[in-house]
């Protein structure tokens, strides 16, 4: 059986979609990470994370639970949100974080003190953060 396209044409278009894809991915994965300056609030979409100066970093993993009440709206309860977050230290080691938009938004993590500040209401919410050293 004779091959569809010569060897060295073949090779050539295989080489282009391989380094196409490797630029798609890095983008990707460039657009997913933030870099987090203690002191100041920045802003997270699930999925996304945010390096801070020791190289560790936050993930956003989820929002477990959501009872708050939606913008202009009357509720008899303001409501709350639970976020799970995973922090990755320096070191590679990991942890998990869940906060309590209400009685619980503050953490410690690799000598960080990181707070939850807001979570808006869009379809995808972002979480408002802070993080300082502790």
């Amino acid at each position: 059986m004779r091959p569809l396209l010569p060897a060295p044409i073949a090779a050539a278009l295989l080489s282009g979609v391989l380094a196409l894809t490797a630029c798609a991915h890095a983008d990707q994965n460039a657009a997913a990470s933030k870099t987090a300056t203690p002191g100041q609030a920045f802003s997270l979409a699930r999925g996304e994370s945010a390096s801070l100066p020791d190289r560790s970093q936050l993930r956003f993993v989820a929002i477990s639970a959501d009872s708050r009440c939606p913008p202009k709206v009357q509720c008899i309860w303001a409501g709350d949100a639970v976020l799970e977050f995973e922090w990755t230290g320096a070191d590679g080691a990991k942890s998990t974080l869940s906060f309590n938009t209400v009685s619980d938004a503050r953490k410690s993590a690799g000598g960080w003190r990181i707070e939850v500040q807001g979570l808006d209401f869009a379809s995808s919410p972002n979480a408002t953060l802070k993080v300082d050293p502790e």
